[in-house]
């Protein structure tokens, strides 16, 4: 008798931990929307001539980056996302990539902030990972140290009455053995990606649709807490660490906030 019930027992469980594990919770939509603002206003390229903090006039063409290692917080708890493996890319010549729809499945209640990576880590970073444009005419040069460029700001500035071309290019640094900029006395790479994480407050409900917005600030690259001046650092920053540095420190602060 107690066999059969001890028996009668585990086939309930069992069958209980089956009907658990079919039941299936009804999706639930969660989007992305990235967005570029300039001093509290919508960016707008090619048309509106902006001042920096440093006074330098100046245009944007476009904006290209990366995030990556996107996640959520919830209860103390880092939850990854695995669409795209947690990798999406933002350009402004592409209004799709604007918006990510995540297809992983969320468990329901409150995600009190949001993560993510600014550009590529070290082992998501590898050279030849993108085939396809426009992702692949990100790719950072392997002499530079490979990868891909984790930021593109690509315009024109003003100086002298001269129109000079803008090109704020983020990726693997390099420390040279020398004063001389030569890629040949390149001794060491620096990785110039960093993490994000911002405030969230997002309630997740089964079946519903979930939007969040993350805007760039894009005044706020070249203010806090280093003054980036265009005179100083020039049209081209791939081989400067010096102007990298200041911007990852820049970006550490505030370009990135979340808006609902």
């Amino acid at each position: 008798m107690k066999v059969n019930r001890l028996i009668f027992t585990i086939v309930c469980l069992l069958l209980v931990a089956c009907k658990e594990k079919t039941i299936l919770k009804e999706k639930t939509t969660f989007v992305v929307n990235f967005s570029q603002y300039f001093n509290n206003n919508p960016l707008h390229l090619d048309t509106v001539y902006y001042y920096n903090e440093a006074g330098n006039k100046f245009v944007v063409n476009e904006i290209k980056y990366f995030v990556s290692d996107f996640c959520l917080w919830k209860s103390g708890e880092k939850v990854y996302i695995n669409t795209e493996e947690g990798i999406h890319y933002i350009d402004t010549d592409y209004p799709q990539t604007m918006q990510w729809q995540l297809t992983d499945t969320l468990e329901e209640g409150l995600y009190d902030s949001i993560g993510f990576i600014f550009g590529l880590n070290e082992s998501d970073n590898i050279s030849n990972r993108f085939v396809n444009p426009p992702q692949s005419a990100m790719s950072w040069p392997k002499t530079l140290g490979g990868g891909y460029h984790y930021m593109m700001i690509n315009g024109k500035y003003e100086q002298n009455d001269t129109l000079k071309p803008l090109n704020i290019h983020i990726g693997r640094g390099q420390i040279y053995s020398s004063s001389s900029i030569n890629v040949d006395s390149i001794i060491d790479f620096v990785p110039n990606y960093f993490e994000v994480r911002l405030p969230a407050n997002i309630t997740v409900i089964e079946g519903d649709t979930t939007s969040i917005e993350i805007r760039m600030n894009v005044e706020n690259w070249f203010k806090n807490p280093h003054l980036y001046d265009f005179y100083t650092f020039g049209s081209h920053i791939m081989q400067n660490q010096g102007a990298m540095q200041s911007l990852k420190e820049n970006g550490q602060k505030d370009v990135f906030t979340l808006v609902r």
